[in-house]
């Protein structure tokens, strides 16, 4: 049984460890944690932006209003302004940044700007911009791409203002002017600004000249979304822009003509969920980010394979014992699962747990992702969220960053899981990536930030979730009787003891976002023992015993073909082997008086393959191939019946054993 056991387990991992190689699957590797919740010196507020050099790590904090420069380990190094309270701080809601490679910080931020004509009354105009700061924070420069010098030629309305020398003048905010910025600096130092709301780019030289526009709204050649949400340049100088909204890559040359765009709505490799983040290797590589999550949730026990009831007896017992042990075995072992005795209720049972999984992100959006003012409300989340966790064995979201070469190809992607049980853990959050290919993370209650390294393919602990369970079932019954005469004495007694032992073990392994691989083991022990005696005729007392072993092993592999919720489509291979052991005795009470006896050994030994495939996403095919040892009963047995000398007369032997193949196809109209 244990050899058996050992070797599917076996066959089972040698088959599923090579499979993230194939699909090029990279996880990730925590290499250190700083910062934190703060006002300065390497605390930040929560929304901030970072920024890389070789050597450098750079932050824009916006709540803050200030600029903070760490080292590429995370230590505070200097910021700017030193006082940022100081009305002399021109940072109003400091946003995107990006540094050259002398040194200069080029943030997006908004500024008021004194439109030249005007003197009495002084007209200003708000606008987006680009500051350019030297590596020690003093201003060098500010881009705009809204024209900001010219009289306005028609009538606007404007605000009333003091300006900096204490005199009244006028000031124009016209729409969008604090919209946010993204930028970007190729390797000589030529600025490109994404105005993703207005669907430009702007490129500026390393001297501040305005060289060129390109781009436009829309989603064909050459365009891009109003909430494209990123910007980089590539190795060769091309311009790559996350175009959230249509779902894909868009790249222009240096000159801002249009190359090509990749990419595709949908969770498949080379294909986006919203893209919202971009990144540039030295190598040519580039890193996309995008808003697909996988969700692994298992709330109570998961299905396990239905076992023959351990206790039920192999011979005839009276019926009050018979329901007694089928009362342990009913309560204490789910009737369901892959292997369940009847395919028609196990068929149904996997469709409804797979369609209910469809929901679980709905679910939890509807609960938890809705923020409200409302107190009676926020409290109810809470509580449903607490109830969820308490019903929740484990709950992990798993997030992707895909890998493209220059020509926009697939290369592989890199994956890292959050897990929503864990207090410090539940609320990480996608925060950026650097040239180096590092992953950062930030906590958003104490806004620590978490720095990852990218492995190759490893078993790591933070991709295992597992339980164990263990339960011990103890009855005891005493029965007197007295038949049916004048007194009252005791006819019958009948003593009636059980014990049911059970461990369970469940473990799970995220191979990448879509291959999971799961094991399920249950130890049962179990055993009877029955006094029944009779004091009108002590001869006829009897002692009844029973012990019964069991194990039942189960893997899955799953694999999501497809997990868009509208086309949902998933693989399963299952295995099953259950094994087990029984013996039962019945002996004479009072030997000197009877050496009748009876002595039953019974065994089980079955394996079930399963294969569960939504061919499309209207249609299932279902395979089962099923060696049962025994078929029709829980065990296999050979009895041996001795007489009241104690020489045996009679061995009577069962065995039933079948093999089946049932195959279903499903199509829904």
């Amino acid at each position: 049984m244990k050899n058996t056991t050992l070797t599917t387990l076996l066959a089972f991992c040698l088959l599923c460890t090579g499979l993230p190689f194939a699909f090029s699957v990279d996880f990730i590797r925590l290499e250190r944690e700083f910062a934190g919740k703060g006002t300065t010196q390497g605390r930040f507020s929560k929304d901030i932006h970072l920024a890389f050099d070789r050597q450098h790590i750079y932050v824009s904090d916006t709540e803050n209003r200030l600029i903070q420069k760490l080292s590429a380990t995370g230590e505070f190094l200097f910021q700017f302004p030193e006082v940022p309270e100081s009305p002399d701080n021109i940072l109003r809601k400091p946003g995107h940044l990006a540094v050259d490679n002398i040194g200069n910080i080029y943030v997006a931020d908004v500024t008021v700007h004194h439109i030249a004509e005007s003197t009495d009354p002084k007209v200003y105009m708000f606008a987006p911009c680009v500051y350019k700061f030297n590596a020690t924070g003093e201003l060098l420069d500010t881009y705009f791409v809204d024209p900001v010098d010219i009289r306005p030629k028609v009538v606007l309305p404007v605000s009333l203002i003091i300006d900096e020398e204490g005199k009244t003048a006028f000031a124009i905010q016209p729409k969008g002017y604090d919209r946010a910025l993204r930028v970007a600096l190729n390797s000589e130092n030529e600025l490109y600004v994404l105005d993703a709301e207005r669907g430009r780019i702007y490129k500026f030289g390393a001297d501040g000249e305005n060289l060129l526009a390109f781009g436009r709204y829309g989603s064909g050649d050459g365009e891009f979304d109003m909430d494209a949400a990123d910007i980089a340049i590539g190795v060769r100088g091309n311009v790559l822009i996350a175009d959230t909204g249509n779902h894909r890559i868009v790249q222009f040359d240096a000159a801002g003509k249009f190359v090509s765009s990749f990419g595709r709505k949908g969770r498949g490799n080379g294909e986006f969920t919203k893209p919202m983040a971009l990144a540039t290797l030295p190598t040519g590589e580039i890193l996309v980010k995008d808003a697909s999550q996988f969700r692994r949730k298992i709330g109570g026990l998961p299905e396990i394979i239905a076992l023959s009831p351990t206790l039920t007896q192999l011979t005839e017992i009276t019926p009050g014992q018979a329901e007694l042990a089928d009362t342990i075995a009913n309560t204490t072992r789910p009737q369901y699962g892959p292997f369940a005795q009847s395919p028609a209720a196990a068929a149904d049972t996997a469709a409804l747990n797979r369609r209910v999984r469809l929901l679980e992100e709905a679910e939890y959006n509807r609960y938890y992702a809705d923020e409200t003012d409302d107190e009676g409300k926020a409290e109810l989340a809470e509580e449903l969220k607490r109830k969820d966790i308490r019903l929740t064995l484990f709950h992990n979201v798993i997030s992707r960053i895909q890998k493209f070469d220059n020509n926009g190809r697939y290369l592989g992607r890199i994956i890292y899981e959050t897990d929503q049980l864990s207090e410090e853990k539940h609320d990480q959050t996608f925060l950026d990536l650097d040239n180096s290919g590092h992953l950062y993370l930030r906590d958003a209650s104490d806004f620590t930030i978490a720095q990852y390294s990218v492995t190759g393919f490893t078993v790591r602990p933070s991709h295992m979730n597992g339980f164990y369970t263990t339960r011990a079932a103890i009855l005891n019954n005493n029965y007197l009787e007295d038949y049916e005469d004048i007194d009252f004495s005791t006819d019958v007694q009948d003593e009636l003891s059980q014990l049911e032992l059970k461990n369970m073990f469940g473990w799970t392994y995220s191979l990448s976002e879509r291959w999971h691989l799961t094991f399920l083991d249950e130890l049962t022990y179990g055993e009877q023992d029955e006094r029944y005696i009779t004091p009108a005729k002590i001869e006829d007392s009897y002692d009844f015993e029973t012990q019964a072993l069991e194990n039942a092993f189960a893997a899955n592999l799953k694999f999501i073909t497809n997990p868009n919720p509208y086309r949902y489509k998933e693989l399963n291979l299952s295995i099953g082997r259950i094994d087990g052991t029984s013996d039962l005795t019945q002996d004479a009470l009072f030997p000197e008086l009877n050496r009748q006896h009876r002595e039953d050994t019974g065994d089980a030994n079955s394996t079930v393959i399963e294969l569960n495939w939504d061919i499309w996403s209207r249609g299932n095919l279902w395979l089962r191939y099923a060696d049962l040892n025994p078929a029709e009963t829980s065990r296999n047995f050979v009895r041996r019946f001795y007489d009241v000398s104690g020489d045996l007369y009679e061995v009577f032997g069962s065995r039933n054993e079948a093999r089946q193949f049932i195959g279903e196809l499903t199509i829904k109209f």
